[in-house]
């Protein structure tokens, strides 16, 4: 299959759901009775956004959902188990190194790293089902 037909048969709905689905995930995820006081303490910040960035934000997820509608359709997954395998691969082999590069060099707490790459799991599992179902 050329990369062209995969690029131009994304379906964008699902693309905008599942980016939606994403960001909405980050900000549950990180609300003070999951995983928001734990990252608050663990960053010494507080639990304010710069505004500034919010909309490269959404942009972002959006591109996220973008790149991996390709892959979810590279691999051929057209079901929820082939979603999640496609989102948890993705994280593993993205995801997590990127963030070991925050252990190595930041010398970011492995708590600090785990809820990451948590959200990330997640996230990016939710919206490799939403992808590869609704295509």
């Amino acid at each position: 299959m050329a990369l062209t037909t995969v690029l131009l048969n994304v379906n964008q709905l699902a693309v905008l759901v599942a980016g939606i689905v994403h960001a909405a995930l980050g900000l549950i995820w990180f609300m003070p009775r999951f995983f928001g006081n734990a990252w608050a303490e663990l960053t010494g910040k507080e639990m304010k956004p710069a505004s500034q960035w919010i909309a490269a934000g959404l942009i972002g997820h959006q591109v996220t959902a973008f790149v991996l509608a390709v892959i979810v359709n590279l691999a051929n997954a057209t079901n929820v188990i082939g979603g999640i395998v496609v989102g948890v691969l993705v994280s593993i082999g993205f995801v997590v190194p990127l963030e070991i590069g925050e252990l190595i060099w930041e010398k970011i707490p492995f708590k600090l790293f785990m809820i990451r790459v948590g959200n990330q799991l997640v996230g990016l599992s939710l919206a490799g089902i939403i992808l590869a179902v609704w295509r």
